[in-house]
């Protein structure tokens, strides 16, 4: 019993050692597995600098996006007013994934499409001999009498007559004013000339426009009645030859003026009689007959008849009978008028009579026009109503003070005639 003890002892101790050399095996078997090879370490490092090399990669790019998402806020920044701000950083580069937005001025006009190159220049010699330059357009629109639309290699713009003025949609002669430029202008080929204003407050051309036969389409529009002069310094260099032509076409009843000349002729009283005193009977004394006069009776000669005068007329007298300061017609006013009366018994001719309102410059010179006794003319400030005489002062902006203003009427030789404050 004792000997397979022992027996037992020692195939237990062999058993251990076996297994002890077996673990040291598979522990060395391990280790050599962990040793790194030389293909594996260019391999792991290969790897590793690609990781690097990416992540450097997709830094700079966040880094570029930030810049211009810093630079497109900069260059969009825009006032409460609607004008673009000042940019306060130097431009960056853009990246195709974010285009930069830059916001057009809203006081130049917008073409429907960019021109490809800078305007041509065109020119002609006037019957004057004046040589006129500028630039080429076609018409492709009629908007009114003072307003028309041109491309100009390929971008379109709207132009605005320089000088004069058209009535406007709604207002007495409108259509005949639209035809009037219409027959002029439509599908022909222009020359616009600047005087010193590029585009008015909505972004509109000031042009003056010649038609290729040297047609001066502003003036002529004057000329036929269907515009009146209206003048907005600085643009101001063929004004006298407006404020002309204006003349002639209310002194012959073109266009707008038909209606004043007819109000006019109808308005003449016929001719007032003449102050002239009945022949009196002569004082001739008869022949006495031949035979014996009968007795007379004393004071029996009678005395002349007595003088009865005609009765004259009195005197011209006009005034400013009304002042119509406070128009209906927003921001501009147009509808505001002064209006003059003869109050007196005889017509008074107003050729270059006066009517001052207010402040120097706003003045209304009247044309050779005889104001019918009782009779009433209105000026307006920027409308033309020909069964109140036609007149307008032409402003294109309001010059009755709602707050208190006087007008002013002088006479020909400069004396003031009368005078209305409110």
């Amino acid at each position: 019993m004792a000997k397979e003890t022992r027996r037992l002892s020692r195939l237990q101790k062999l058993g251990a050692s076996i297994g002890a050399i077996f673990l040291f095996c598979c522990g060395c078997i391990f280790l050599i597995t962990l040793l790194p090879s030389p293909e594996r370490e260019e391999s792991v490092a290969e790897t590793a600098g690609e990781v690097v090399e990416a992540e450097v990669t997709t830094a700079q790019q966040l880094e570029t996006l930030e810049e211009n998402a810093t630079s497109e806020s900069t260059e969009l920044e825009i006032d409460k007013d609607g004008s673009e701000s000042t940019r306060t950083s130097e431009p960056t580069a853009v990246s195709t994934l974010a285009p930069t937005i830059r916001p057009t001025s809203s006081n130049t006009p917008i073409p429907a499409t960019q021109p490809q190159s800078e305007a041509s220049i065109g020119s002609l010699t006037l019957e004057s001999g004046e040589e006129i330059n500028g630039e080429t357009a076609s018409v492709t629109r009629i908007i009114d009498g003072d307003t028309i639309e041109v491309d100009i290699n390929g971008a379109t713009y709207r132009v605005r007559y320089i000088g004069m003025d058209t009535p406007e949609r709604g207002d007495t002669f409108f259509s005949e004013a639209t035809e009037a430029n219409r027959l002029l202008v439509e599908n022909q080929t222009v020359i616009l000339v600047k005087d010193v204003s590029e585009t008015d407050r909505y972004g509109r051309l000031l042009r003056y426009v010649y038609l290729q036969d040297g047609t001066f389409v502003n003036a002529e529009l004057v000329r036929q009645g269907f515009a009146l002069v209206a003048t907005f310094p600085p643009d101001v260099a063929h004004q006298a030859e407006f404020v002309a032509l204006q003349e002639e076409a209310r002194d012959a009843g073109r266009g707008l003026w038909a209606g004043v000349v007819v109000a006019a002729s109808t308005n003449t009283s016929a001719p007032l009689p003449t102050n002239t005193i009945a022949p009196q009977p002569t004082n001739t004394v008869e022949s006495e007959p031949t035979v014996t006069p009968l007795p007379q009776p004393t004071n029996t000669q009678s005395a002349p008849p007595t003088e009865t005068p005609i009765p004259q007329p009195a005197p011209g007298n006009v005034v400013i009978s009304h002042i119509f300061y406070d128009g209906l017609v927003s921001r501009v006013e147009s509808d505001e008028y002064a209006q003059i009366t003869n109050q007196g018994g005889s017509p008074v001719n107003l050729a270059g009579w006066r009517l001052n309102a207010g402040d120097p410059g706003q003045d209304f010179i009247f044309p050779n026009f005889d104001l019918q006794p009782g009779q009433s003319c209105r000026v307006y400030t920027n409308q033309i109503h020909p069964e109140t005489c036609g007149f307008s002062f032409g402003s294109g902006q309001a010059i009755w003070n709602n707050g208190g203003d006087c007008g002013y009427l002088y006479d020909a030789s400069g004396a003031e005639v009368s005078r209305r404050c409110y």
